[in-house]
């Protein structure tokens, strides 16, 4: 049975302090605990976007996260916009008839606002971006977007609130430290297991594959945060979100593919809560963020109470959900070797343009010298058990020019090993490793 335990967190502008089932997702703890049923139960899984809403600042889908984990954030739900009169967003979505069911639109403006918040004047490009995480089935989306637009710019009822209610959970379900962290691992090997942005975690716990009981927060563990140069190498931390990642300048420009994977996993709340060590973990040959971890030569960390060790990214993954990770180890960051002048490309083909699993991907990283290659790294995914270096497209490349990357493709279809299955065939992706790799190389060499 579920512990209870306290958590303390800021909603809606005032202080919440309770005790409740650790078992609960925040939106579980929303709708029956505290009775804000704004936030809907739409997919669970973090694709439609019903669930939003605001965790310090940030749109989150709030059936991917642990209720401990809100423990010390500030928290606004649906319930909250409203001041004397309607939020500016509640009255745009009015004006122009972007309402309808209602099941969606809790969550569409709870991401508008976010949007709003961090930049009050979005054209429509960002409020497109912004609100790409929430689905809509009845209204369609003109009228949501120009809703967004309407409310930007107008003043909102009153400021964001700011985290001044003080954390309550327990260290052993919301650890402070990494030394604590490890404690848990150690003393609860293959029983506890980690959690951070859930956006994996989660899903398969909707699924009756993982049990919400287990589960232990890595959010308040400062020492897997973090982007920043360290002895000539870019160190990201584990908990780095795919947000973070995005808009880093030292992520763009000595691991360039890096952000572009970033930009097309998920929407924004799946992007503000998913982490580089989670992607890690998970250890899928579809992760978007591993083919770029490849072509620069990345070096996990790994650490547990009685040791540390640094592994290859090219070594740590053993199979499909397989790596070496031990269950008392943590992945604490990930180092990438600076290289000069580097350039670099990720693409992928999935089933839509958006919130869908890779079918291929390809990461390339090259520096020129003189106009010519002089460096290449190649790295697939979704095309084998693990996602694989082309070592022999890499040689092709390095002689240049339109033979080189001819023999590049041809070489690339022998070095992957895709399967048949239900998103697509191996023929298909044999074919298309070879057109992604033509066209990243292209959008390389352009630079």
């Amino acid at each position: 049975m579920a512990d209870l335990i306290d958590i303390a967190f800021t909603l809606n502008r005032r202080p919440v302090h309770l005790r409740a089932r650790s078992d609960l997702r925040l939106l579980d703890l929303l709708r029956g605990d505290l009775r804000l049923t704004g936030a809907k139960e739409g997919c669970g899984k973090g694709e439609c976007g019903a669930c939003t809403v605001i965790v310090d600042g940030q749109a989150t889908d709030s059936c991917l996260m642990m209720a401990f984990q809100a423990d010390g954030s500030v928290v606004e739900t649906i319930e909250g916009l409203a001041g004397d009169g309607l939020h500016p967003l509640q009255d745009a979505f009015i004006e122009t008839g972007g309402v309808q069911c209602g099941i969606c639109i809790p969550g569409m403006i709870m991401a508008g606002k976010a949007l709003l918040d961090r930049d009050p004047q979005a054209d429509a490009d960002a409020i497109r971006g912004g609100l790409a995480g929430n689905l809509c089935r009845c209204t369609g989306y003109t009228k949501i977007f120009a809703a967004v637009a309407r409310a930007a710019g107008r003043p909102a009822p009153h400021p964001r609130a700011t985290a001044t209610t003080p954390a309550a959970a327990p260290a052993y379900y919301r650890p402070r430290s990494l030394e604590e962290a490890l404690e848990i691992l150690a003393q609860r090997a293959g029983e506890a297991r980690p959690v951070a942005g859930g956006t994996d975690v989660l899903v398969k716990a909707k699924d009756g594959q993982q049990s919400l009981g287990t589960l232990f927060d890595l959010t308040a563990v400062p020492e897997l945060k973090g982007i920043e140069e360290r002895d000539g190498h870019l160190w990201i931390g584990s908990g780095a979100t795919h947000a973070e990642m995005m808009a880093s300048p030292l992520v763009a420009r000595h691991l360039p593919s890096l952000p572009q994977a970033c930009a097309v996993i998920g929407g924004p709340q799946i992007r503000n809560r998913g982490t580089l060590g989670g992607n890690l973990a998970n250890a899928s040959p579809a992760a978007d963020t591993v083919p770029p971890l490849y072509v620069a030569d990345a070096v996990v960390e790994l650490v547990s109470v009685s040791a540390r060790r640094d592994v290859p990214v090219a070594d740590f993954f053993t199979g499909p959900r397989q790596s070496v990770l031990v269950p008392d180890e943590l992945i604490v960051g990930v180092r990438v070797p600076f290289r000069g002048g580097v350039r670099g490309c990720f693409l992928r083909l999935g089933q839509r343009q958006a919130q869908a699993i890779s079918k291929v991907s390809v990461a390339v990283g090259m520096t020129f010298r003189d106009g010519r290659p002089d460096w290449v790294r190649v790295a697939l995914g979704a095309v084998a058990p693990t996602v694989v270096r082309a070592r022999e497209a890499e040689k092709a490349l390095l002689a240049g020019g339109y033979e080189g990357l001819r023999r590049a493709r041809e070489a690339v279809k022998s070095e992957v090993e895709p399967i048949d299955d239900l998103r697509s065939t191996r023929a298909y992706r044999r074919e298309m490793a070879a057109v992604l790799l033509e066209r990243a190389v292209r959008s390389v060499a352009e630079g």
